[in-house]
């Protein structure tokens, strides 16, 4: 897996990733959109569709999720 260092960026978009965030939750997604802002590191962040989790609580049927880049702490790219 990369590590924070190698943060995931524009060229991951409509990637399949496995991503390790802060707290213990790993999921395969699919990259939707990478949010890249110089003024604020809160927006830094991704938008994403859940494949899997270990977080099962986490699903909401339909749902896209935000994660801030600070929160992701490794990642795989896993194919298109």
């Amino acid at each position: 897996m990369d590590t924070v260092k190698n943060r995931i960026g524009r060229e991951h978009q409509d990637k399949r990733l496995r991503v390790e965030f802060l707290g213990g939750e790993i999921a395969e997604i699919k990259l939707l959109l990478v949010s890249e802002c110089a003024q604020h590191r809160e927006c830094n962040g991704i938008v994403y569709d859940i494949i899997s989790t270990n977080r099962a609580d986490h699903i909401k049927k339909g749902a896209a999720y935000w994660a801030e880049s600070t929160y992701v702490e490794s990642f795989e790219v896993l194919g298109d």
